[in-house]
């Protein structure tokens, strides 16, 4: 054995340790880089804020189909489990999964397309009895309204001089005068136009060819989404394997895949537990509402239940809603049976509050009412009716993912990682790093500013005067 060769495990340690500054000079800088590159793209999306939202409406445009057809496939999903699990039952599919795997995989794949196939036609029916039901209700009601506006306000204020004994009657006859409720009419109008951005009274003809355009377009991404939704739910294992197959190849660890893996699932739980669940209780009581309004003989019954129940599906702001523009409706057809109606959608909200709504969504977003207040509001301010209705899942997985990075920062500095710890926590011990917790015993609170004296004691200053005064060696 030759001696004098160099021994290569030790050159490349050397070699290791050389480059090893270089590495860790490299380690630094890239989280320096990073913030940089998005301090760049924050001030880029700030002076272009304009721009960047033009780009972004244009990109939601093309991409408009497939999100209608993500949303549709959302929505059917349930109902396409449930007819396979009801198909899966028949005695043929027995038969086909007691044969072999071939049969069997084939008939998988006949009961779930025949699954889609009637959610889909499901959810058909259902756009279609809405505009063959309640769409012509309510041309019905405003063709009245409007035909009838002046009568149906002299009627009104006849009603309310006679709820008041004539104590007002003069008034009364004044505002029914034909000025007063033109000026009246006129200016519900004209705020009407002004909040609508419909303030040219003019019906050109380029734009009734724009209204048939975008009609036009927006059937034909109803369609497009509908296919896709098809499509989506026929194969949607594989297209999961395919997500999770790229989850699991681009992050660096599998820890950080099933972090992500984690919080996917947990996001579709909040999701459905959410908005399928505020639809099934939505419908529960609008079912309610019509069979009610036709006991009580109320006018507009389908369509007013109707409206009671799509805008129940927002929480909180929702009943209120919908209950504004259907009591005006009955209000100006009867002012007694509008005054009823009004008390009936207040006992309703409250039933539904009480006890329908905690029994069917249960704690699906664990969200307190402060923050649904605030994601309906930002949400309904971003993106209208769609915003309201998802501010409050989206808020809750947000907060969801912060509550798992404060657990992981915490972890890291051996604290709790429960939020519920910290209640009654006083202050963290520098020394030990150990929790110390409120007693009620004031001695034990940690004061806010510490002097020397107070916080060694007299022996230790002394100890620290004669460290002073020691000569050093």
């Amino acid at each position: 054995m030759n001696t004098s060769d160099p021994d290569p495990i030790r050159t490349d340690t050397s070699s290791s340790d050389k480059d090893a500054p270089v590495i860790r000079g490299e380690l630094r800088l890239r989280p320096m880089i990073i913030g940089a590159c998005f301090i760049i793209v924050f001030f880029f999306l700030v002076a272009r804020f304009t721009d960047f939202l033009k780009a972004l409406s244009a990109f939601g445009v093309i991409i408009r189909p497939l999100t209608l057809g993500l949303m549709m496939a959302f929505i059917m999903n349930p109902v396409m489990r449930l007819f396979e699990r009801q198909m899966k039952k028949l005695a043929w599919f027995r038969r086909a999964e007691a044969a072999s795997s071939k049969k069997q995989r084939q008939a998988e794949r006949t009961v779930r397309a025949a699954a889609t196939i009637i959610a889909a036609l499901i959810l058909v029916g259902l756009v279609a009895a809405f505009f063959a039901l309640v769409v012509p209700q309510f041309v019905e009601a405003i063709r009245y309204i409007t035909d009838n506006l002046n009568d149906r306000l002299i009627a009104v204020i006849d009603w309310a001089d006679n709820l008041t004994g004539y104590r007002y009657h003069p008034s009364m006859e004044r505002a029914k005068s034909d000025e007063r409720l033109e000026l009246a009419v006129d200016t519900a109008i004209r705020w009407a136009r002004e909040y609508f951005g419909l303030t040219d009274d003019t019906i050109s003809i380029s734009k009734i060819t724009a209204f048939g355009s975008q009609l036009v377009h927006s059937l034909v991404n109803v369609v497009a989404g509908l296919f896709i939704a098809i499509y989506v739910l026929i194969s949607k294992e594989r297209y999961k394997g395919h997500t999770k197959r790229f989850i699991y190849a681009m992050l660096k660890n599998s820890e950080q895949a099933n972090l992500v893996l984690g919080i996917i699932r947990k996001g579709n739980d909040i999701f459905y537990g959410f908005i399928i669940g505020k639809i099934i209780d939505s419908t529960i009581i609008g079912i309610i509402c019509y069979v009610s309004m036709l006991l009580m003989r109320l006018p507009y019954a389908l369509l007013c239940s109707f409206v009671i129940g799509v805008t129940n599906i927002i929480p909180i702001f929702g009943p209120y809603i919908g209950a504004l523009p259907t009591v005006i409706l009955i209000f100006m057809t009867n002012p007694p049976q509008g005054i009823i109606f009004l008390i009936y959608i207040i006992i309703l909200q409250q039933v539904d509050g009480n006890l329908i709504g905690p029994k069917v969504l249960g704690d699906s977003t664990g969200v307190s009412a402060f923050w649904v207040m605030i994601a309906i509001v930002i949400g309904g301010r971003l993106f209208g009716f769609i915003g309201m209705l998802i501010g409050v899942p989206v808020l809750s997985l947000i907060l969801y993912i912060v509550d798992i990075f404060m657990g992981y920062l915490a972890q890291k500095k051996n604290l709790p990682q429960k939020a519920d710890a910290y209640i009654r926590l006083d202050h963290v011990d520098t020394e030990t790093g150990e929790a110390v917790y409120y007693t009620g015993d004031l001695s034990h609170q940690m004061p806010l500013f510490r002097r020397p004296a107070e916080e060694d004691g007299p022996e230790g200053n002394s100890e620290k005067k004669e460290e002073k005064t020691r000569p050093r060696p």
